[in-house]
């Protein structure tokens, strides 16, 4: 096992940004606007920073940023937990987007994958 204490002198950790390769940068973080309610701290032809409630970010990571993942991950790189799971999944696929059943355990944590436009894998949680 680790040690949950810092070794001594070492300063904290905190998760800031997670990456998710995309063609479009403007039109991506549009829709992440959209369906997921994230807000757009800056987007450009490079890159698109989408923020929410925490300290953590998503950059959606264009062509000019020299990204050498391809859009259409098919994992996903982290999740995004929303209030309202059942409507977020009923909202998404009224519109189209490709999403699973929602699975997991009212206990431990529901949740469900969909796809951005990208085909990027999104994990969406309860929790």
């Amino acid at each position: 096992m680790f040690p949950s204490a810092n070794i001594a002198g070492m300063p904290g950790t905190a998760i800031t940004s997670a990456f998710i390769p995309v063609r479009n940068p403007h039109a991506a973080a549009d829709w992440y606007r959209r369906f997921l309610g994230l807000s757009v701290a800056e987007a450009n032809t490079f890159s698109a920073v989408l923020t929410a409630a925490g300290t953590a970010s998503v950059t959606l990571m264009g062509p000019d940023s020299g990204i050498k993942a391809a859009p259409g991950l098919a994992w996903a790189t982290c999740n995004f937990m929303v209030d309202d799971l059942t409507g977020t999944h009923a909202v998404l696929a009224e519109s189209g987007v490709p999403v699973s059943a929602i699975e997991g355990s009212p206990e431990v944590c529901l949740f469900f994958t969909a796809q951005d436009p990208d085909g990027n894998t999104l994990l969406l949680t309860d929790r």
